[in-house]
């Protein structure tokens, strides 16, 4: 190590503006970045603030804080193994990347029906699109719920449509709704799936009602909109949880008229509701559509995206045959998808969880802290690059290589080198608990 090497270094992190992210001081991304972005950031109430991205991807890279003409890319660039470690770069040699993008993502409103492409995939749309896929990597990624109850539920942190319903489910929902039928205007399909669910039949009717949401959007909509009459008529649709279905259908057709992804997700996806600190785990070729609440989100570093609704058909256009094509259509309870909060073996005061999915590029942890009986927090080592971010009071983050430490408040982003013992202590907690909070994403457990 030269004297010129560090090991706590302040983050630039980047914004993302999307139409679907909360709209200003609402934003929980927004927010955190007055310290996230820094360097004159000021809330726009007008605009919608949707992510903050941590990390090296081309699409929005971090920087150094303090000298926001270094990329932390190029950083890591000028000496790898020590700001990546041993391990990484003997694993994936041929890139100087963080092998993780975590974010922070605040929604008011349904993300577009979506899917991340597995490997193989992901280079063929690469190679046949690069404008629109800059990287060749897969996107396999979790959610973990870190906001305030959602109002009107004040058990549910985050809610969004996550995988296929088990096919029963569905064979019901086919038979006690015929606008589904309707919209998706296969009458021989939907009655030989009733007969006889199969994923393949699955997949054709699914595909059949994404394709006609972009060819036949009149009639798709029109069958929405009776559907919409009849809930509002205070029709039962005569299925499980009817009356959480029809909120469901309201309130997404509210979102995005006349969609087709209405019925793709009410009636054919799992309905996932979160508590804070509660978490799920997407695999690349999933199904999935979150719909409102603030998360942390971490996944491989890559930015690639195959949308099937809830965008301008023109854009969905080029999108739905390779999309229907992709999917798993796995279809299980929305159990399948949790990720469970586990102890985080590297805590030597016991106040760090960890979210650990069956992938090798991350480990998401979280650190509680409170101002009574819990101020402090020490982790373990590890042997990869760490980010993490306070999402909540104000820290003093140390690590155990060159006597380094930064005082951080909410939306404050680190970057530190694998070796380093890393100490928190909360200077200023905040709410009536005197709460806490840095999540973390890491390599090398």
């Amino acid at each position: 190590m030269t004297s010129t090497h560090k090991n706590l270094i302040r983050l630039k992190a980047a914004a993302q503006e999307y139409e679907w992210g909360r709209t200003g001081s609402a934003s929980l991304a927004a927010r955190l970045g007055k310290n996230a972005i820094g360097h004159g950031f000021q809330i726009d109430e007008k605009k919608s603030y949707a992510e903050v991205w941590m990390g090296t991807h081309p699409n929005g890279p971090a920087h150094l804080f303090d000298d926001p003409s270094i990329s932390l890319l190029s950083l890591i660039s000028s000496d790898p193994t020590f700001y990546l470690g041993e391990a990484l770069v003997r694993k994936w040699p041929s890139t100087t990347h963080i092998p993780y993008l975590f974010k922070v993502l605040s929604i008011k409103k349904a993300l577009p029906l979506q899917a991340h492409p597995d490997k193989g995939l992901a280079e063929q749309l690469q190679l046949k699109d690069p404008s629109n896929f800059v990287d060749a990597n897969h996107k396999p990624e979790i959610a973990v719920a870190i906001g305030e109850p959602l109002v009107g539920d004040k058990d549910t942190a985050f809610t969004g449509f996550v995988g296929f319903r088990p096919l029963e489910e569905i064979q019901t929902f086919l038979q006690k709704v015929p606008e589904l039928a309707h919209a998706i205007g296969d009458a021989i399909s939907v009655a030989t799936f009733v007969q006889s669910p199969s994923t393949d039949l699955l997949k054709l009717l699914y595909g059949r009602l994404l394709r006609r949401g972009v060819e036949a959007r009149d009639e798709v909509a029109t069958a929405i909109s009776k559907l919409e009459e009849r809930i509002q008529k205070g029709a039962s649709l005569g299925a499980p949880n009817g009356d959480e279905l029809a909120r469901l259908v309201l309130k997404v057709n509210s979102q995005y008229p006349g969609d087709a992804g209405v019925l793709a997700t009410a009636f054919f996806m799992n309905f996932a509701k979160l508590r804070k600190g509660e978490g799920i785990y997407i695999g690349a070729d999933e199904v999935h559509a979150y719909l409102e609440g603030d998360i942390i989100e971490c996944m491989a570093v890559s930015d690639n995206v195959v949308n099937a609704a809830f965008d301008a058909p023109e854009s969905l256009a080029s999108q739905v045959d390779t999309f229907v094509d992709m999917l798993t259509y796995t279809a299980r309870p929305v159990s399948h998808w949790s990720l469970p909060r586990e102890p985080y073996p590297h805590s030597r005061e016991g106040r760090t969880s960890k979210y650990d999915p069956p992938m090798e590029e991350f480990v998401v942890l979280g650190t509680a802290l409170n101002s009574k009986n819990a101020k402090t927090e020490q982790l373990a080592a590890v042997s990869g690059p760490t980010i993490g971010i306070v999402t909540k009071g104000r820290v003093r983050i140390a690590v155990s290589r060159g006597d380094e430490q930064l005082d951080l408040d909410e939306g404050g982003v680190v970057f530190i080198p694998p070796g380093n013992d890393i100490r928190v202590e909360l200077l200023e907690g905040r709410g009536p608990e005197g709460a806490g909070e840095v999540w973390w994403s890491t390599f090398g457990l």
